[in-house]
């Protein structure tokens, strides 16, 4: 079965349709086709980035008590997104202090193609999130490292964790996941890490939760769920 680029996309970004999607796709096909959709976006994503969607408070502001990495989902601005990223720091702010958070988003292209991958993302952009962490962790031994995303981004989380040394993942005190492509895939948890700190919020209907690439609309609008989120971070740091 042969899908144009265009159609693959927007099959993707559908919010509805009306069988499971199955797609099936060489790594060297998703590559050629990653290539497609990044010479597309490329000037598009640099202006969105300086639209206000993105926080390096640990890149540019170094350590406090408590790091918040996010992850972003496919295709949306900055490197934390507009929905659920902004408002869960913004609330989280409220509760711990603006001053105790350094909310740091995770640069990642992005790409709804690589969600089409083993894992949900590009394993290099796995890697680049958990090296990330890894600099969060040993750079400021003293902070509460919390560890969240999105859709795309909640893939990056289960595999950058899941990698992590076990002291690093030590470090980190709670990981949320918001409208997790991983959630079926990976039993409902995150692979080699405690269940305890561990929060995925799945809106009902949303069937990327359920192991499908069907996007509906229950799979937008997180950020309703982001004072289930805060509450969850604030009882483990």
């Amino acid at each position: 079965m042969k899908y144009s680029f265009s159609l693959l996309v927007a099959t993707l970004a559908t919010t509805s349709v009306a069988a499971p999607l199955v797609l099936d796709y060489s790594e060297a096909t998703i590559e050629k086709l990653k290539g497609h959709q990044a010479a597309a976006i490329k000037s598009s994503t640099e202006v969105l980035q300086a639209a206000g969607t993105t926080e390096n408070e640990f890149l540019e502001g170094g350590c406090r008590d408590v790091i918040f990495i996010f992850a972003r989902g496919s295709t949306q601005d900055g490197n934390i997104g507009d929905d659920p990223g902004p408002q869960t720091i913004d609330q989280l702010k409220a509760v711990l202090g603006a001053d105790a958070v350094a909310a740091q988003g995770v640069d990642y292209p992005a790409l709804l193609i690589d969600n089409l991958r083993k894992g949900g993302c590009d394993p290099e952009d796995a890697d680049n999130m958990r090296a990330l962490i890894t600099q969060a962790a040993t750079q400021c031994p003293s902070s509460k490292l919390v560890v969240s995303g999105y859709s795309q981004g909640a893939a990056l989380v289960h595999r950058s964790i899941e990698s992590a040394s076990a002291a690093v993942k030590n470090r980190i005190y709670a990981a949320v996941t918001y409208g997790d492509t991983q959630k079926e895939q990976d039993g409902g948890k995150i692979p080699n890490f405690d269940a305890s700190k561990t929060l995925i919020l799945c809106h009902d209907g949303d069937k990327v939760c359920e192991g499908t690439l069907i996007v509906t609309d229950a799979h937008h609008e997180y950020h309703d769920l982001a004072p289930e989120a805060v509450d969850f971070i604030a009882s483990k740091v």
